[in-house]
Protein backbone atom coordinates (compact mmCIF):
# COMPACT_ATOMS: atom_id res chain seq x y z
CA UNK A 1 0.00 0.00 0.00
CA UNK A 2 1.92 3.23 -1.19
CA UNK A 3 1.06 6.48 0.79
CA UNK A 4 -1.33 8.16 -1.80
CA UNK A 5 -3.20 5.66 -1.88
CA UNK A 6 -3.81 5.31 2.11
CA UNK A 7 -7.28 6.02 3.33
CA UNK A 8 -8.46 8.50 6.39
CA UNK A 9 -11.44 8.67 8.52
CA UNK A 10 -11.02 11.62 10.69
CA UNK A 11 -13.66 12.40 12.95
CA UNK A 12 -13.17 15.75 14.86
CA UNK A 13 -15.64 18.34 15.78
CA UNK A 14 -13.53 21.39 16.52
CA UNK A 15 -13.52 22.88 12.39
CA UNK A 16 -10.92 24.77 12.94
CA UNK A 17 -8.18 21.94 14.41
CA UNK A 18 -9.77 19.15 11.72
CA UNK A 19 -9.10 22.17 8.72
CA UNK A 20 -5.48 22.40 9.99
CA UNK A 21 -5.14 18.23 10.26
CA UNK A 22 -7.08 17.69 7.41
CA UNK A 23 -4.66 19.92 5.28
CA UNK A 24 -1.50 18.59 6.45
CA UNK A 25 -2.44 15.47 5.90
CA UNK A 26 -3.70 15.74 1.85
CA UNK A 27 -0.45 17.71 2.09
CA UNK A 28 0.84 14.51 2.82
CA UNK A 29 -1.11 12.57 0.11
CA UNK A 30 -3.40 10.97 2.18
CA UNK A 31 -6.93 10.69 1.28
CA UNK A 32 -9.23 11.86 4.16
CA UNK A 33 -12.72 11.89 4.67
CA UNK A 34 -13.71 14.44 7.63
CA UNK A 35 -16.85 14.14 9.72
CA UNK A 36 -17.82 15.93 12.82
CA UNK A 37 -19.85 13.92 14.58
CA UNK A 38 -20.14 10.22 14.69
CA UNK A 39 -24.00 9.53 13.34
CA UNK A 40 -23.04 11.17 10.07
CA UNK A 41 -19.47 8.79 10.15
CA UNK A 42 -22.52 5.97 10.60
CA UNK A 43 -24.63 6.73 7.87
CA UNK A 44 -21.91 6.38 5.67
CA UNK A 45 -20.19 3.77 6.83
CA UNK A 46 -20.82 1.63 3.69
CA UNK A 47 -20.05 4.10 1.53
CA UNK A 48 -16.17 4.32 2.59
CA UNK A 49 -13.37 1.80 2.38
CA UNK A 50 -10.62 3.57 4.82
CA UNK A 51 -7.04 2.40 6.05
CA UNK A 52 -7.32 3.63 9.77
CA UNK A 53 -9.08 5.67 11.82
CA UNK A 54 -8.63 9.06 13.80
CA UNK A 55 -11.40 10.02 16.39
CA UNK A 56 -11.94 12.16 18.91
CA UNK A 57 -13.43 11.48 22.05
CA UNK A 58 -15.62 14.14 23.25
CA UNK A 59 -17.71 14.22 20.28
CA UNK A 60 -21.52 15.56 20.39
CA UNK A 61 -23.90 12.53 21.00
CA UNK A 62 -22.14 9.35 20.32
CA UNK A 63 -18.73 9.68 21.82
CA UNK A 64 -15.57 8.48 20.36
CA UNK A 65 -15.42 5.59 22.24
CA UNK A 66 -19.09 4.18 21.33
CA UNK A 67 -18.12 5.06 17.68
CA UNK A 68 -14.56 3.07 18.25
CA UNK A 69 -16.64 0.31 19.01
CA UNK A 70 -19.26 0.56 16.01
CA UNK A 71 -16.43 0.40 13.91
CA UNK A 72 -14.66 -2.72 15.64
CA UNK A 73 -17.48 -4.64 15.17
CA UNK A 74 -18.20 -3.69 11.57
CA UNK A 75 -14.59 -3.92 10.47
CA UNK A 76 -12.47 -5.57 13.52
CA UNK A 77 -9.05 -5.08 11.16
CA UNK A 78 -9.16 -1.09 10.27
CA UNK A 79 -6.60 0.49 13.15
CA UNK A 80 -8.08 3.27 15.05
CA UNK A 81 -6.07 6.43 16.70
CA UNK A 82 -7.65 8.41 19.29
CA UNK A 83 -6.75 11.96 19.04
CA UNK A 84 -8.36 13.38 22.51
CA UNK A 85 -7.48 16.16 24.86
CA UNK A 86 -8.45 13.21 27.65
CA UNK A 87 -5.47 12.81 29.06
CA UNK A 88 -5.50 10.55 31.88
CA UNK A 89 -4.49 7.41 32.49
CA UNK A 90 -7.51 5.73 32.44
CA UNK A 91 -9.25 7.38 29.53
CA UNK A 92 -6.06 6.25 27.71
CA UNK A 93 -6.44 2.64 28.84
CA UNK A 94 -9.90 2.48 28.49
CA UNK A 95 -9.39 3.85 24.79
CA UNK A 96 -6.94 0.61 24.41
CA UNK A 97 -9.21 -2.13 25.57
CA UNK A 98 -11.69 -1.02 22.83
CA UNK A 99 -9.43 -2.18 20.12
CA UNK A 100 -7.32 1.05 19.74
CA UNK A 101 -3.74 0.81 18.10
CA UNK A 102 -2.72 4.70 19.71
CA UNK A 103 -3.77 7.01 21.66
CA UNK A 104 -2.35 10.65 20.93
CA UNK A 105 -3.31 13.73 23.60
CA UNK A 106 -3.81 17.29 22.36
CA UNK A 107 -2.64 19.51 21.48
CA UNK A 108 -0.21 17.40 18.97
CA UNK A 109 2.57 17.53 15.98
CA UNK A 110 0.91 16.90 12.78
CA UNK A 111 4.53 15.63 12.30
CA UNK A 112 4.22 13.07 14.84
CA UNK A 113 0.53 11.65 13.96
CA UNK A 114 2.48 10.90 10.36
CA UNK A 115 5.04 9.16 12.27
CA UNK A 116 2.30 7.66 14.15
CA UNK A 117 -0.33 6.59 10.92
CA UNK A 118 2.90 5.28 9.17
CA UNK A 119 3.97 2.85 11.65
CA UNK A 120 0.50 1.79 11.75
CA UNK A 121 0.14 0.92 8.25
CA UNK A 122 3.73 -0.50 8.36
CA UNK A 123 2.55 -2.89 10.79
CA UNK A 124 -0.87 -3.77 9.32
CA UNK A 125 1.04 -4.25 6.15
CA UNK A 126 3.09 -6.96 7.82
CA UNK A 127 0.82 -8.20 9.30
CA UNK A 128 -1.11 -8.92 5.97
CA UNK A 129 1.95 -10.17 4.05
CA UNK A 130 2.89 -12.52 7.25
CA UNK A 131 -0.52 -14.07 6.95
CA UNK A 132 -0.49 -14.31 3.29
CA UNK A 133 2.57 -16.32 3.42
CA UNK A 134 1.70 -18.58 6.02
CA UNK A 135 -1.82 -19.47 3.94
CA UNK A 136 0.96 -20.55 1.45
CA UNK A 137 1.78 -23.37 3.30
CA UNK A 138 -0.70 -26.05 3.16
CA UNK A 139 -1.30 -29.83 4.58
CA UNK A 140 -3.39 -32.33 2.49
CA UNK A 141 -3.01 -35.50 3.54
CA UNK A 142 0.51 -37.03 3.46
CA UNK A 143 1.60 -33.67 1.52
CA UNK A 144 2.65 -30.40 1.98
CA UNK A 145 3.11 -27.82 0.12
CA UNK A 146 5.04 -24.33 0.81
CA UNK A 147 4.29 -22.00 -1.70
CA UNK A 148 6.78 -19.62 -0.53
CA UNK A 149 9.51 -21.89 -0.43
CA UNK A 150 8.61 -23.74 -3.64
CA UNK A 151 8.54 -26.97 -2.35
CA UNK A 152 6.53 -29.93 -1.82
CA UNK A 153 7.06 -32.40 0.79
CA UNK A 154 6.36 -36.04 0.56
CA UNK A 155 6.96 -38.94 3.09
CA UNK A 156 9.88 -39.97 0.71
CA UNK A 157 11.02 -37.06 -0.76
CA UNK A 158 11.50 -32.74 -0.72
CA UNK A 159 10.32 -31.59 -4.38
CA UNK A 160 11.48 -28.28 -5.57
CA UNK A 161 9.00 -26.50 -7.66
CA UNK A 162 10.10 -24.11 -10.63
CA UNK A 163 8.52 -20.92 -10.84
CA UNK A 164 5.98 -21.66 -13.59
CA UNK A 165 5.07 -24.84 -11.64
CA UNK A 166 4.72 -22.77 -8.40
CA UNK A 167 2.30 -20.58 -10.11
CA UNK A 168 0.16 -22.88 -11.39
CA UNK A 169 -0.12 -25.48 -8.56
CA UNK A 170 -0.25 -21.92 -5.82
CA UNK A 171 -3.96 -21.04 -7.95
CA UNK A 172 -4.97 -24.10 -7.89
CA UNK A 173 -4.47 -24.81 -4.34
CA UNK A 174 -6.06 -21.23 -3.76
CA UNK A 175 -9.22 -22.46 -5.80
CA UNK A 176 -9.18 -25.48 -4.15
CA UNK A 177 -12.32 -27.59 -5.17
CA UNK A 178 -13.25 -25.11 -8.15
CA UNK A 179 -12.61 -25.03 -11.90
CA UNK A 180 -9.60 -22.22 -13.06
CA UNK A 181 -10.01 -21.77 -16.14
CA UNK A 182 -7.15 -22.55 -18.79
CA UNK A 183 -8.01 -18.86 -19.95
CA UNK A 184 -7.27 -17.49 -16.99
CA UNK A 185 -4.19 -19.69 -15.81
CA UNK A 186 -2.15 -19.08 -19.37
CA UNK A 187 -3.28 -15.10 -19.18
CA UNK A 188 -1.81 -15.24 -15.42
CA UNK A 189 0.94 -16.97 -15.87
CA UNK A 190 2.28 -17.33 -19.63
CA UNK A 191 0.73 -13.67 -20.34
CA UNK A 192 -1.06 -15.25 -23.33
CA UNK A 193 -3.73 -17.68 -24.30
CA UNK A 194 -1.80 -19.58 -27.53
CA UNK A 195 -1.63 -22.82 -28.88
CA UNK A 196 1.84 -23.20 -27.41
CA UNK A 197 1.53 -22.08 -23.61
CA UNK A 198 -1.61 -24.80 -24.03
CA UNK A 199 0.29 -27.29 -24.75
CA UNK A 200 3.26 -25.74 -22.48
CA UNK A 201 0.89 -25.57 -19.77
CA UNK A 202 -0.69 -29.24 -20.03
CA UNK A 203 3.18 -30.31 -19.56
CA UNK A 204 3.23 -28.77 -16.41
CA UNK A 205 -0.21 -29.90 -15.13
CA UNK A 206 1.23 -33.45 -16.25
CA UNK A 207 3.88 -33.44 -14.11
CA UNK A 208 2.58 -31.30 -11.10
CA UNK A 209 0.42 -34.72 -11.29
CA UNK A 210 2.91 -36.50 -10.73
CA UNK A 211 4.80 -34.88 -7.79
CA UNK A 212 1.49 -35.39 -5.87
CA UNK A 213 0.90 -39.17 -6.81
CA UNK A 214 1.69 -40.19 -2.63
CA UNK A 215 -1.68 -38.70 -1.78
CA UNK A 216 -4.22 -40.78 -3.90
CA UNK A 217 -7.06 -38.83 -2.00
CA UNK A 218 -6.02 -35.61 -3.79
CA UNK A 219 -6.15 -35.13 -7.30
CA UNK A 220 -5.71 -32.35 -10.52
CA UNK A 221 -9.01 -33.19 -12.69
CA UNK A 222 -9.12 -31.80 -16.38
CA UNK A 223 -12.12 -30.45 -17.31
CA UNK A 224 -11.89 -30.45 -21.04
CA UNK A 225 -11.20 -27.46 -22.94
CA UNK A 226 -12.44 -25.68 -19.86
CA UNK A 227 -10.14 -25.98 -17.46
CA UNK A 228 -8.60 -27.53 -13.94
CA UNK A 229 -9.76 -28.12 -10.60
CA UNK A 230 -7.52 -29.33 -7.22
CA UNK A 231 -10.31 -31.86 -5.74
CA UNK A 232 -9.55 -32.16 -2.29
CA UNK A 233 -12.87 -33.69 -1.92
CA UNK A 234 -11.84 -37.31 -1.18
CA UNK A 235 -9.74 -35.76 1.58
CA UNK A 236 -12.51 -33.30 3.33
CA UNK A 237 -14.61 -36.84 3.42
CA UNK A 238 -12.23 -38.71 5.64
CA UNK A 239 -11.90 -35.14 7.84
Amino acid sequence: MSNNAIRIIYVEDDLNLSMVVKDFLIMQNYIVYHFDNAEDLIKNWNKLNADICLLDIMLPKMDGYDLAKFIKKNNDDIPIIFLSAKNQIKDKIQGLEIGADDYITKPFSTLELDLRIKAIIKRVEKQVTDKKQDSLKQIFGSITYDGKEFLITTPKENIKLTKKENQLLRILITNKNNIVTRKELLETIWGEVSHQSSRSMDVYISKIRKMLTSEPNIEIVNYHSTGFKFDTSKLDKIK
